[in-house]
């Protein structure tokens, strides 16, 4: 019995350090999660611990009564509410029983599926047993890549927009202050306007937050804000603990000549400009990805507009910061807060 463990073990830290990003629940690993795969398989990332672990995204808490936190599976995140239960893509429910080291998994209907043994939790991987006695491992690293451009700041940049697969991908796009992102079609209906726009009410002088100008407050409202709190900023929420949206001060040192080439291209036939380092050579791809006002999508291909998360403060805080660019010139501005921009994430730390 004691042989087949240490086996068991041995299967474990070679699994960990192979597995990067599966689909929990993916049997026949197609890249995506259905009701059929989850009556098939039932492997999930939960572990049993008294203390809170950072895994690389939010942290992870679990004790006697609850479970909470975001976990990155593939390009998915799971997130487990105070009840200890989350309903996963596909329909079926897990719930988290930490005072038995157990994980019950129901199908669409509710039925039970299985009920998993949770074995081991570390910084890197979460261990489960299945009834049958096989132990699977799931890496614990994000799914988004940043690049070390020598800024003197340090600031690491994504590879990435949010929303998208690859650097010449448009991704989605924001409101400036909300989280919610949509796609370049608008297929969902969102419209980007004032009546739908988060901190205010109707119009661009009703603001509701982020506002230092009475005028443009709603029934004269004004705080002192002078950057995007955590929960509105839509590289925190949607990439983890470990992501924000930059600065204005972080754009402008991008693009400041002494530090970066920045050239006009097109990659895999995108338009775009790439910002390269003079110290080490590093680039990152921004893609032309236009704008949305409310449901039409514009100057795809030939301009681009990504937001800061600093406001416009003293001048028109119904305004918040950017770098716009197109073919001849690149540089930060400003733009109205309810029209649907790019985000280019920055890393907080390695």
């Amino acid at each position: 019995m004691k042989k087949k463990l240490l086996a068991m073990l041995l299967l474990v830290v070679a699994t960990t350090m192979s597995a990067q990003s599966l689909l929990v629940g993916d049997a026949n690993q197609d890249g995506r999660l259905s009701v059929a795969d989850v009556t098939q398989t039932a492997d999930m990332v939960l572990g049993q611990t008294q203390t809170t672990i950072d895994l690389g995204s939010l942290a992870y808490k679990v004790d006697n009564t609850m479970v909470t936190g975001t976990w990155w599976l593939g390009h998915d995140k799971v997130t487990f509410g105070a009840d200890g239960t989350t309903t996963y893509p596909g329909g079926a429910t897990y719930k988290f029983r930490p005072f038995k080291g157990t994980l019950i998994v129901y199908d669409a209907d509710g039925g039970l599926v299985t009920i998993l043994n949770v074995l081991d939790v570390t910084g890197d991987a979460l261990i489960v047993s299945g009834m049958e006695g096989t132990v699977t491992s799931y890496s614990s690293s994000e799914p988004h890549d940043y690049v070390n451009l020598g800024l003197p700041s340090g600031t690491l940049w994504a590879t990435c927009n949010i929303g998208a697969n690859n650097p010449e991908d448009y991704g989605l796009y924001f409101a400036w202050g909300e989280t919610t992102g949509y796609t370049q079609d608008t297929s969902d209906g969102h419209s980007f306007n004032w009546t739908t726009y988060q901190h205010a009410i109707d119009n661009n002088n009703n603001l509701t937050k982020y506002c230092d100008v009475a005028d443009y407050g709603y029934e004269g409202y004004t705080d002192t804000l002078t950057v995007l709190d955590l929960e509105d900023d839509a590289a925190y929420v949607n990439w983890g603990s470990k992501w924000r949206m930059p600065t204005r001060a972080q754009f402008s040192e991008l693009i400041n000549s002494e530090y970066t080439n920045v050239t006009w291209t097109t990659q895999n036939g995108v338009a775009g400009r790439l910002v390269t380092s003079k110290t080490n050579g590093n680039s990152i791809f921004l893609p032309m990805a236009g704008k949305i006002n409310y449901t039409s999508l514009s100057g795809n291909g030939n301009y681009g507009y990504y937001w800061a998360c600093t406001p416009c403060l003293g001048f028109y805080p119904n305004y918040a910061s950017c770098v716009y660019f197109h073919s001849g010139d690149i540089a930060t501005t400003i733009y109205e807060r309810n029209v649907g921009l790019s985000i280019r994430p920055v890393r907080v730390s390695q």
